[in-house]
């Protein structure tokens, strides 16, 4: 859908430029305003403000073009690279440097989009990262450089500074350089209690709001950034939120060893703007069914320890569930409402064949868990027309 969407909006205005004969002059425009919907689609405020609105308005279609909002990140991205490269073949800059410069910033874009690729990201998710990370920050800065020049060559002799300021090509440019650094200006650093390690999860407890289906961005140096829903496991105290972190991946792993080892980090970098997960739209519905497995209960959390605004039962799977996660923890989560604990040392049990007995039950499923039995509940919810969410790669 984002696509179609992308490729007729697009297409719409190839036209109108061809009618006009301004292919090559409006082509940095449209680049640039391509460019700006992209990074729009992956800006924490903005998709909040979708998710909101899905809230209000309970489509499930709208809930899935919420969560796949990525693909029109991607679409338009290629839009924009399309659009640019338009412009660098018929516009024609009258200087070397003005030439060249089109084809640097193309020549690191299609960089980023290789790496970005879904049968590579996620073997090399560190490389895709850094690579969109510095590699977007580069193609920015080559073109807030190039963009001023050529809107300043396009302008009358004696021109002032206000007319440059004017040019579409300028004020774009200032709309995406804000989208791009606006996340970052929200970055603190904030102390980190580590409450418990155990085989399978590290909990933290950060200074700040607990809340329904959002998550946050925290990274122990700046560098690599990782997404944990806000949780609670209610020990944390007031004021105070968890994050429940499975041990999967070198650096949760690192992080785990080092708390085991007394070389907890004190602090933790955190972006105080936050985004809005699947589990968000829970709240649209009256009787919800959710399905965690392992350290997937983080994110249902707070609807088993707070006040939920919904009816509804959870499945919890997982292996010995009280050596895994926490006496306290699984005592808490039992207290806190209808729980079935699925304990798998005994037996895989068919979380699909789960689901399909109860689902019929529920308005919705909600799915916290790994792609296999993601994908199980989904076909059984399909089959009985109830709708599903569960996590993509992006969520």
């Amino acid at each position: 859908m984002w696509f179609a969407v992308t490729a007729a909006l697009n297409g719409g205005f190839a036209a109108w430029s061809a009618g006009r004969g301004e292919v090559g002059s409006l082509a940095v425009e449209w680049s640039l305003a391509a460019f700006c919907i992209a990074v729009a689609a992956r800006h924490d405020g903005i998709v909040r403000g979708v998710f909101a609105l899905g809230r209000l308005v309970p489509s499930y279609r709208l809930h899935q073009l919420a969560y796949h909002v990525g693909q029109l990140h991607r679409a338009m991205a290629i839009a924009g690279m399309a659009w640019l490269a338009v412009a660098a073949a018929l516009a024609m800059p009258s200087s070397p440097i003005a030439r060249m410069a089109p084809a640097g910033v193309l020549a690191i874009l299609v960089v980023m989009a290789r790496t970005a690729r879904d049968r590579v990201r996620p073997s090399r998710h560190n490389r895709f990262e850094s690579v969109h990370r510095l590699g977007g920050w580069a193609a920015l800065g080559i073109l807030a450089v190039i963009v001023p020049v050529e809107a300043t060559r396009s302008l009358p002799p004696g021109s002032s500074l206000a007319g440059l300021l004017r040019q579409p090509s300028v004020l774009l440019l200032a709309v995406l350089v804000m989208l791009v650094a606006h996340p970052w200006l929200s970055v603190r650093r904030l102390p980190a209690e580590f409450l418990a390690v155990t085989g399978e999860v590290v909990m933290v407890a950060l200074p700040g709001r607990r809340a329904l289906g959002e998550f946050v961005r925290v990274s122990r140096e700046g560098r690599e950034w990782h997404s944990f829903a806000v949780a609670t496991t209610g020990s944390e105290g007031a004021g105070r939120y968890c994050l429940v972190i499975r041990r999967a991946g070198d650096w949760t792993e690192r992080l785990a060893s080092d708390v085991e080892h007394g070389r907890a980090p004190a602090c933790l970098w955190v972006r105080r703007m936050r985004g809005y997960g699947f589990m968000y739209h829970a709240q649209a519905y009256r009787r919800v069914l959710m399905v965690a497995t392992g350290a997937g209960i983080g994110p249902v959390l707070p609807y088993l320890l707070g006040r939920s605004p919904v009816q509804f039962e959870c499945l919890w799977i997982g292996r010995c569930h009280r050596a895994a996660m926490g006496t306290d923890l699984v005592d808490r989560v039992l207290a806190g409402g209808p729980v079935t604990l699925i304990d798998t040392s005994r037996g895989r049990p068919d979380a699909g064949a789960c689901v399909a007995r109860v689902a019929h039950r529920f308005d919705a499923v909600f799915v916290v868990s790994n792609d296999v039995v993601r994908d199980s509940v989904a076909r059984a919810c399909e089959a009985l027309g109830v709708p599903w969410y569960g996590p993509t790669f992006d969520s």
